[in-house]
C-alpha cells in the first residue's frame, strides 16, 4: 500500500465552523406516490429501523471510557464493532491497518458482497473515535454520544437490516478512526481505494446526527467545489435523491449544504462522488465531556436512518436483485412460474418481512 497519504494533511475537523455557504431548502419537494413496486419494497424495509437498537448502541459506544484514537480503548472499540458486524451474519469483517505519527491504527470494514459480477461499491461510513475539551488528552472521560456514536449506530442498524436483503452493488460499512486528529483513517483508506483501482461508485458519510433544531430538519451535504470539479454534479444529484427519500419515508425536513470537515473529504479529493448527513441543530455539548447519550434525540436519529436506508436500497439495486424487470414482466404475462422467495432472506416469522412477502406476491398475482 502506498504511504503517500502521509503527505496529505487535514486540520482537525470542527463541524461548528461551517463554510460561508447558505443552507437552502429544497424547492417544490413533495412526497412521491408510493404505489410502485419499488416504493412499496423500500417502504417495507425502511419500516424495520429500530429506534430501540439505535438508543442501545449509542449507550454502548458511549460507555467506553473514551474512544480517543491515541488511547488504549480504541482497540476495544474496534473489537466490539467487529463482533457486532459478525453477529449480524457477516463473514467479511476485518481491519484496514495504517500508520500515522508512529501509531499503528485501523479502520473497521464490513463488506456485503453484491449479486452482480464486478459489482460497484457503495461505502456507508462514520467515524468511531471521539475527543473532549482538550483534544490531546487521550485518557480523560469522553462519551462522544452525538459525535459520533449516533453515526456509528445508524451504520450498525442498517448493516443489521441489509444483511437480509440482496443488493446488486457491494456495500462496505466502515468505521473510521483518527477522524478527530485530521481524517487519518479515511485518508489512508481513500488512498488504498485509489491505489487498488477499487470500483467505488458512491460514499455516504454520517457524522453527528443526534441533535435536531426546532424544525427537526437534517442537512444533506453535497460537493460544491472543493478539490475536484467533475464530481460536483453527480454528488448534487445523489444528494437530491437522498432529500427525496427523506420526503418519501420520513416527516423530517431537509436542508442542502456543503461537505466539509469530515471523512468524505479525502475521497472527494480523489474524484469520488460523496454526500453526507449532518444535524441542523447547534449542539452545545460538541467535543466535550457533556456529549452524553441523554442529550441525543433518538427519534431524529431513527429518521436519519430511514432516509439513509432508503437511498441505499434505491442506489444499490436492492429491488432488482429480488425481481428483475424482465422477470416481473414475464410473470405478468404468465410466461414464468409464480414467484418464489428466498426463505433465508425473506422467510421466517418476522411480521415485517412476512408483510413484504405477501404484498409483493399480491402485486405480482394481480399485475
Amino acid at each position: 500500500m502506498s504511504n503517500s497519504f502521509e503527505l496529505e494533511t487535514y486540520s482537525p475537523p470542527d463541524k461548528h465552523k461551517r463554510p460561508d455557504v447558505l443552507l437552502v431548502a429544497p424547492e417544490n419537494l413533495q412526497r412521491k406516490s408510493s404505489e410502485s413496486l419499488a416504493d412499496k419494497f423500500i417502504a417495507e424495509i425502511v419500516a424495520l429501523v429500530s429506534q430501540s437498537n439505535l438508543n442501545h448502541w449509542v449507550h454502548d459506544l458511549s460507555a467506553f471510557h473514551t474512544r480517543h484514537t491515541k488511547s488504549t480503548y480504541i482497540n476495544q472499540v474496534k473489537t466490539w464493532l467487529v463482533n457486532q458486524f459478525k453477529s449480524f451474519g457477516y463473514t467479511n469483517v476485518g481491519l484496514h491497518q495504517y500508520n500515522r505519527e508512529g501509531y499503528q491504527l485501523g479502520n473497521v470494514i464490513c463488506s456485503k458482497q453484491g449479486t452482480e459480477q464486478n459489482a460497484k461499491i457503495l461505502i456507508l461510513c462514520a467515524h468511531c473515535d471521539c475527543i473532549m475539551e482538550n483534544p490531546h488528552d487521550a485518557e480523560a472521560r469522553a462519551p462522544g454520544a452525538d459525535d459520533n456514536a449516533t453515526g456509528v449506530s445508524v451504520m450498525l442498524e442498517l448493516a443489521r437490516i441489509l444483511a437480509r436483503v440482496d443488493t446488486e452493488d457491494t456495500i462496505q460499512f466502515i468505521a473510521f478512526t483518527g477522524e478527530e486528529q485530521g481524517l487519518w483513517g479515511s485518508t489512508a483508506y481513500a488512498q488504498y481505494v485509489q491505489d487498488n483501482n477499487i470500483n467505488l461508485h458512491r460514499l455516504i458519510n454520517l457524522d453527528q446526527i443526534g441533535y435536531p433544531p426546532n424544525d427537526f430538519s437534517i442537512i444533506v451535504e453535497r460537493d460544491e467545489g472543493n478539490q475536484v470539479s467533475n464530481n460536483d454534479q453527480p454528488s448534487q444529484h445523489f444528494g437530491n435523491l437522498m432529500v427525496q427519500m427523506a420526503a418519501d419515508h420520513t416527516n423530517m425536513p431537509t436542508k442542502l449544504g456543503p461537505i466539509y470537515g469530515s471523512d468524505y473529504m479525502p475521497f472527494e479529493a480523489r474524484g469520488y462522488v460523496v454526500i453526507g448527513a449532518y444535524e441542523a441543530g447547534h449542539n452545545p455539548n460538541y467535543h466535550s465531556s457533556n456529549d452524553t447519550p441523554d442529550t441525543v434525540d433518538y427519534s431524529y436519529v431513527a429518521d436519519v436512518a430511514r432516509m439513509t436506508l432508503a437511498i441505499i436500497l434505491y442506489e444499490t439495486g436492492a429491488l432488482m436483485s429480488l425481481l428483475s424487470v424482465r422477470d416481473i414482466a414475464a410473470r405478468c404475462l404468465n410466461k414464468f412460474p409464480p414467484i418464489s422467495f428466498r426463505r433465508d432472506i425473506y422467510g421466517g416469522d418476522d411480521p415485517q418481512i412476512r408483510s413484504l412477502r405477501e404484498q409483493l406476491k399480491l402485486i405480482l398475482d394481480n399485475c
